[in-house]
């Protein structure tokens, strides 16, 4: 599938990067890079996982009206319990029961320049 900008192809159907001045080389990669972070949740990496060795205290970095970011969270099998800054709205105003499952999947908007708006959802293997 080709990619336009304004009805011009900038990626053909071979990945190949065509109609842009001073640039060449394939796209090869749809997919984001995946960050390991310990604590802190930056806002410009947009897929971040963290398998937890202890309980975590998260802090927010980079936030801007509009970034989005993933956790994909793995608590361990001893069970650690993360904890979110005052920053991070969860839907329905219910942060998750975090003992309910060991693997995690956290979507995160930024409402603002201050505020996260969050919504989890747990799975076991």
């Amino acid at each position: 599938m080709a990619i336009k900008v304004a009805s011009t192809t900038v990626i053909d159907d071979s990945r190949v990067l065509t109609n842009l001045a001073g640039a060449s080389g394939n796209y090869s990669s749809f997919y984001p890079t995946i960050t390991a972070v310990s604590s802190v949740l930056n806002f410009t990496k947009p897929v971040m996982t963290l398998t937890m060795t202890s309980n975590v205290t998260f802090s927010e970095s980079n936030k801007g009206q509009g970034r989005n970011s993933i956790l994909l969270l793995d608590r361990n099998t001893s069970g650690y319990t993360p904890s979110f800054s005052a920053n991070v709205n969860w839907a329905e105003d219910t942060e998750p029961t975090w003992s309910d499952h060991r693997y995690w999947h956290i979507s995160m908007w930024c409402w603002s320049n201050t505020v996260v708006r969050a919504a989890a959802v747990g799975y076991d293997n």
